[in-house]
């Protein structure tokens, strides 16, 4: 079996998570950043309610499917797990549900297309962003971001098979457990993982602006 990081290139919709006000869990987080806070519960959302797409990330960096999509993977077989509703500010459930995971691969032991900024020195796990040449506009020259590639010793075969969807221990963007200044509440998100079933069943439906980068599990 194959896996992928799975992206969305389509731009964010909505708000989530932090700055909705949603509960977290610090049992397992960095003490320091808040990195590996555990979102308890149902995900909080804002401006959700006319978005029509089968599959988007929010602007806090949490993907969510339609219940449309959610139908329909399940009937395919997909692995998702027990995923939950989203609900909006005023705690309505909406016809929504919340790509989340309590399964994580291990740190990769070899990252390439990954630059490293603001990092947390006591966890070490946030402060992760996609490597970039930034374009010109005066030059018309685009912007380049690089092919991330992650790559893995053997990982447990019962734990993969366990479920079609991942989450990365490296976690993207920067993490902020106390607001002051500039700076709001924020969790840095990890990436998410998904499996070749999961990736044919996502294209068998034409979803626009999914990107899908192969990674290295080695025997």
């Amino acid at each position: 079996m194959k896996y992928y990081i799975l992206s969305y290139t389509k731009g964010t919709s909505g708000e989530s998570g932090e700055s909705c006000k949603s509960n977290y869990s610090f049992d397992n987080a960095c003490k320091v950043c808040g990195t590996g806070a555990k979102l308890v519960g149902k995900l909080r959302t804002k401006g959700l309610l006319k978005i029509e797409k089968l599959l988007f990330e929010t602007l806090d960096g949490d993907f969510i499917i339609s219940q449309k999509l959610y139908e329909i993977l399940n009937k395919k077989g997909v692995k998702l797990g027990e995923l939950q509703s989203v609900i909006n500010n005023k705690n309505n459930n909406l016809p929504l549900y919340h790509l989340n995971s309590n399964l994580y691969f291990p740190p990769a032991a070899e990252k390439t297309g990954l630059t490293i900024e603001g990092q947390c020195q006591t966890c070490k796990r946030n402060g992760y962003f996609n490597e970039a040449i930034i374009g010109n506009l005066k030059l018309n020259t685009p912007t380049q971001v690089f092919p991330v590639e992650l790559y893995y010793q053997k990982i447990n075969a019962d734990f993969l098979d366990s479920s079609d969807f991942f989450f990365t221990w490296e976690c993207t963007g920067l993490s902020n457990r106390i607001a002051h200044g500039d700076y709001v509440v924020r969790y840095a998100r990890p990436m998410l993982i998904v499996s070749e079933f999961f990736k044919q069943a996502l294209e068998t439906e034409k979803i626009k602006g999914l990107k899908f980068e192969p990674i290295t599990i080695t025997i």
